[in-house]
């Protein structure tokens, strides 16, 4: 190219040209090697392979959300329940009449087909508790368990159980929701995907199905009658395929009532927790110790005396209904083992059968849970270790009355998201708002959906403008006025409603679609690049002469194509916060791709014209120009690709929720999910119950007096 600007080649330039041809044909001899060898390892990726590793994946992720729920916070559980249910209905065979949480794979392979609800058994409403529903009663405990006895006892040919929320279903078939799922939040190609899904390889575990609809009685067309029919149409062969779901009692009924529920399956219920197993559990979590059997001695010995049935006093049977679920022994044995930090215990187990007599046991635990929960001893994660996520490794240091107002904040948004019986669910820019989930790029409604997108995008105008006007200055006789006048406009335009994460995919290439894809995007980039050069050669002069003008078009369309094929959406089963990392980091790609061509673009010209005595662009372009006027068009294209738009609109959240939430929300939730306040479910964070954040949303204070 230096050659030809100068009028034209001689013997050495012949010569190199020459090489370089001989180098090109070796070049795609090495191409052809390496698709051949890509082929030969894909060969070798069977099914069962896929199978395995998502197996492991899935319980190294649900054997931490198992002892999260079990214990307080990612430490071990100091006890367990051995949860027992009963069968309410049957449309299977194989169902036995009964069974515990510690036998619930033996339970479950017996049935055929493997299709089961697990709902929980209703109490008639006593002072001191919830109310008459089953909330708390370890419908989620059960499911982890279950999926975790299957995956670890899974033989070859055996389905993997993987978890999913009711809430998050697109309304599709239940196939298309598993791929997506397997490629989202395992990280699978979707052709592997696709591969173990086609199989009969995946067995669905449905959390949540009493969260999809808003009201107490869903009826035949809720979201959730809907996601029944689409179980009940989930089958192969002829056959329907096993499906696991957890409800609540009342929503579920309330769809039988409705004939909305499949036809072939097993319905079980947990039992309440009677005073033996709730004696049991705080014996192994809080009482076993000497001084912790002095503590609880007053507690045991009414579960104790309530064990007798008649024989109990009244302050004995309250006690022992209002502990008569696994969250509310949870809340107790925080909440009476908080201490100050001198060490002395802030209150007294005894005062457990005053509160549960009259009927104020419930909410006083519920009050202070938050601040006993902060200011508990935890340690970090099991399997915390120097190839660890930072998180995992790091203890969490919180002030509980601040927590409680940050939580209470995205408690009320949750809960404004669910709608009433009257009124649907809240909708924004088209999107049905979660009431359950927190993710972190999409929680920019709680400020003002129309205000958050417009300082986002002035955000971004100001920013690359001004960047790209600061660059453009620097050069002497470069048309950059006309440029710059027309990039608010291209942003404004450009600019999504609902941004997604991105990430920059290799595993793409392995699949024909990835591929079609990256081959796309290469040729917009070569036309987005020749046309540029061209259209502003012609409108404004070629700079460097035709040649190097469409050299240069070239090579940054190309590099350029590259990256944006290689671009996908993010979403990752190690951490919620990791989704803006690997948007913000894919961002920087774009940022730095451009930045070394247009560098080495600077380098070049610069000396090519120095050689020839002319310099045009002024003595001080070269590399650093360059480098950083491609650095400001590659972040440019970036973000009108996409790339980056979730973190810029997740700064312009946070500049209006200051005061309200940290600037570190994404590292307060993982703080709180290690406390055992949060669970993570798929990508997002969610109370640990919903009790909890319908507690929260009514109170947006923490109440006076510990």
């Amino acid at each position: 190219m230096s050659a030809l600007s100068r009028g034209g080649l001689n013997t050495a330039d012949t010569a190199g040209l020459l090489s370089f041809t001989v180098g090109l044909f070796g070049t795609a001899a090495g191409i052809v090697s390496t698709m051949l060898t890509v082929r030969g390892l894909r060969a070798q990726r069977t099914v069962e392979v896929i199978t395995a590793e998502l197996a492991r994946a899935v319980l190294r992720s649900e054997g931490a959300q198992y002892r999260q729920l079990l214990g307080s916070g990612r430490k071990a559980p100091d006890g367990r329940i051995d949860l027992p249910f009963v069968t309410t209905a049957s449309g299977v065979s194989g169902a036995r009449p009964d069974g515990t949480l510690e036998n619930i794979t033996v339970y479950y392979r017996s049935l055929r087909p493997g299709r089961l609800v697990i709902t929980g058994t209703p109490t008639t409403g006593t002072r001191g508790t919830a109310g008459a529903g089953d909330a708390g009663a370890g419908k989620t405990v059960l499911a982890l368990a279950l999926l975790l006895g299957l995956a670890k006892e899974r033989g070859p040919g055996e389905p993997v159980p993987v978890r999913l929320t009711a809430a998050s279903w697109p309304g599709a078939g239940i196939r298309p929701w598993l791929s997506t799922h397997l490629a989202d939040v395992f990280g699978l190609s979707r052709r592997d995907a696709d591969q173990v899904v086609d199989a009969d390889l995946v067995l669905p575990v449905i959390d949540g199905l009493d969260e999809m609809d808003s009201g107490a009685t869903p009826g035949y067309t809720s979201h959730a009658a809907r996601l029944l029919r689409a179980i009940e149409e989930f089958e192969s062969g002829g056959e329907p395929r096993p499906v696991v779901v957890t409800c609540r009692h009342a929503h579920y009924q309330a769809l039988v009532d409705a004939d909305a529920q499949p036809k072939a399956m097993a319905r079980i219920a947990l039992a309440r927790i009677d005073a033996a197993r709730a004696r049991t559990y705080l014996i192994q979590r809080v009482a076993g110790t000497e001084v912790g059997r002095a503590r609880w001695r007053p507690v045991l010995d009414a579960l104790e005396e309530a064990m007798t049935a008649e024989a109990a006093a009244d302050a004995s049977q309250a006690l022992a209904r209002a502990l008569d679920t696994p969250w509310r022994l949870t809340l107790a044995a925080t909440v009476f083992q908080e201490r100050t930090p001198s060490g002395a215990y802030l209150r007294d187990p005894a005062d457990l059968l005053a509160f549960a007599t009259d009927g104020r046991l419930y909410g006083y635990l519920m009050d202070r849970y938050i601040g006993a929960a902060v200011s508990a001893p935890h340690h970090a994660a099991d399997n915390a270790g120097p190839g660890a996520p930072v998180e995992a490794r790091r203890l969490p240091k919180l002030d509980a009355d601040t927590t409680w107002r940050r939580l209470a904040v995205l408690a009320r948004y949750l809960h404004t998201n669910s709608g009433t019986a009257s009124e649907p669910p809240r909708i924004v820019a088209g999107r049905t708002l979660s009431s359950t989930d927190l993710a972190l790029h999409e929680l920019w409604p709680i400020a003002g959906h129309r205000r958050v997108r417009w300082t986002d995008r002035t955000l971004a105008v100001l920013g690359l403008n001004t960047a790209l006007a600061a660059v453009l200055s620097r050069l002497s006789g470069f048309p950059h006025t006309s440029l710059v006048a027309f990039l608010p406009l291209a942003v404004l335009a450009w600019g999504q409603a609902w941004p997604q994460p991105r990430h920059m995919d290799i595993h793409s290439l392995h699949t024909r679609v990835g591929r079609r894809k990256l081959t796309a995007w290469l040729v917009a980039g070569l036309a987005l690049g020749l046309s540029v050069a061209i259209t502003g050669g012609l409108m404004l002069g070629f700079l460097f002469g035709p040649v190097l003008d469409l050299a240069i078009g070239t090579v940054m369309g190309l590099v350029l194509g590259l990256a944006a094929g290689l671009v996908a959406k993010d979403e990752s089963p190690t951490s919620p916060r990791a989704l803006l990392r690997g948007d913000i980091s894919t961002w920087l790609v774009f940022g730095l791709t451009g930045g070394l061509v247009g560098g080495l673009m600077g380098w070049f010209v610069n000396e090519a014209f120095a050689s020839g005595g002319r310099r045009v662009l002024g003595p001080e372009i070269g590399f650093v120009a360059g480098l950083t006027l491609g650095l400001v068009c590659g972040l440019l294209v970036g973000y009108l690709s996409g790339v980056g738009q979730a973190a810029t609109r997740y700064f312009a959240f946070l500049l209006h929720v200051r005061g309200r939430l940290p600037w570190r929300l994404g590292r307060f939730l993982d703080d709180c999910y290690q406390l055992g306040i949060l669970r993570v479910a798929d990508t997002a964070w969610q109370f640990r119950h919903r009790e909890l954040q319908d507690h929260l949303a009514t109170r947006p204070a923490p109440p006076l007096g510990r």
